[in-house]
């Protein structure tokens, strides 16, 4: 996907999170005024969203503010529907609906075919449905009927793979390190020596484009699952990460050849996916037995669902690492903007941090991601740049630790502690660069 592209994108999500904000507190303002309206009870198809829903979407308080009008009607909710859905940075006409019961959810499941939505996945664990809707006046008159069942309203945010900006438009925020590796990293991260028992026993999800045969993975164990089922041939990139991870080539393999990997294609060949699919891709991780999720792809947008996800994995001790995203934002591409979530940034050879790496004060770690020698489709070696190679170097160091018996919870603290400080902002570069910690 276009640099241009991306950053349109983001912007554009950005405007979605503010205008859902927005519809909600233009909805709940329809609460006011017995006295601006009848006095009788209204109808079920005029019931309005709660404060308490209004709540949860997360309205920004200048938002409340600055509005000059409010949703008197059906019909303007379902026009502020329209316009939220297309735009650039959300999959069209979904919407991810959190609930606040079991019940209410099996409740929505019996209505959904009727009302003519298209359930595209639900999850009983987190109270959650991904619903395809074609009429936005039906999808306004359900949010406003059922909305003391709910306790989120979401847009489907996509997400994608990181490229890499105009080397040329550095920025002055960081320290515009652009020097390669010209290998695969693993010097300078200390994963030297015999390194064909790292990983042994240890179950690691990627979470990514697909994980395609390539000579270095040959000998790996890959469990393939495609939750895209565009019948597409995935892309190199979830080859290479796999191959940063659990690869055995002799000279530019991966940290802990052996590691079992679950390849779980969560986004298509293009790099694209969508919020809503990346959380389905950490519960099916934990189902499977993943002890370890690595998820070199992000977005900017704050997703309820993605969320829950992610504080279901760490509540059943998985641990989810995730790039820091290469945009030169000053904050985390999501899920690595999560609390728990092992954020990773990328450094160049000279320790600097990557031009193109995403700044944050909750930034965990850094680890190599310029010029990096990987695997890729197509029996190809490439050399490539970005926090998704220095998530999946990250990825394979946590993977060996767990294999020698560190525990999960103390995981980002042995980590960050045995760091090699670069002198640069936590902000940039977290505790500093990774370093693997011998047995």
């Amino acid at each position: 996907m276009n640099v241009w592209l991306k950053s349109l994108l983001s912007l554009s999500i950005l405007v979605c999170v503010l205008s859902f904000g927005t519809l909600g507190w233009l909805a709940v303002k329809t609460t006011e005024g017995p006295s601006a309206r009848s006095a009788k009870k209204l109808p079920d198809w005029e019931r309005t969203l709660p404060p308490s829903l209004l709540k949860s979407l997360d309205v920004d308080a200048r938002l409340e503010q600055t509005a000059t009008m409010a949703l008197h009607t059906l019909d303007e909710l379902a026009e502020r529907l329209r316009k939220l859905s297309s735009a650039p940075g959300v999959k069209p006409n979904e919407l991810v609906l959190t609930f606040k019961s079991p019940e209410a959810l099996k409740a929505f499941r019996e209505r959904a075919a009727r009302e003519g939505f298209q359930i595209l996945h639900d999850d009983p664990r987190l109270l959650s449905a991904r619903v395809k809707y074609t009429d936005p006046l039906t999808m306004a008159r359900e949010l406003r009927q059922n909305a003391e069942d709910l306790q989120n309203i979401g847009l489907n945010y996509l997400a994608w793979v990181p490229g890499l900006p105009d080397a040329s438009q550095v920025d002055s925020a960081n320290a515009g390190g652009a020097t390669p590796f010209g290998n695969s990293g693993l010097n300078a991260i200390g994963a030297m020596g015999d390194r064909s028992a790292w990983g042994a026993g240890t179950k690691v999800a990627v979470l990514d484009t697909g994980v395609t045969q390539h000579p270095s993975l040959q000998d790996s164990r890959v469990t393939h699952i495609d939750l895209v089922k565009d019948g597409l041939e995935p892309n190199g990139h979830g080859t290479a990460m796999a191959s940063l991870i659990a690869g055995t080539d002799a000279r530019d393999g991966g940290v802990a050849p052996a590691s079992d990997l679950l390849d779980i294609r969560v986004a298509d060949t293009r790099g694209e996916s969508n919020t809503a699919l990346v959380a389905e891709g950490i519960m099916r991780a934990v189902d499977e037995g993943a002890r370890l999720i690595n998820i070199s792809l992000g977005t900017t947008g704050d997703s309820d669902v993605l969320r829950r996800a992610v504080e279901y994995a760490l509540a059943n001790d998985v641990i989810v690492v995730a790039a820091a995203g290469n945009e030169q934002q000053t904050s985390l591409a999501y899920p690595a903007g999560y609390e728990g979530v092992i954020s990773v940034a990328a450094v160049d050879a000279n320790g600097n941090q990557a031009y193109f790496s995403n700044s944050g004060e909750t930034l965990t770690i850094s680890a190599p991601g310029v010029g990096i020698v990987s695997a890729y489709s197509g029996n190809r070696m490439v050399v490539s740049s970005g926090t998704s190679q220095a998530t999946a170097l990250t990825s394979g160091v946590i993977s060996a630790l767990l294999s020698w018996g560190y525990p999960v919870q103390g995981m980002a603290k042995t980590l960050t502690a045995n760091a090699q400080p670069t002198g640069a902002p936590k902000s940039q570069v977290g505790a500093g660069i990774i370093q693997m910690v011998q047995p």
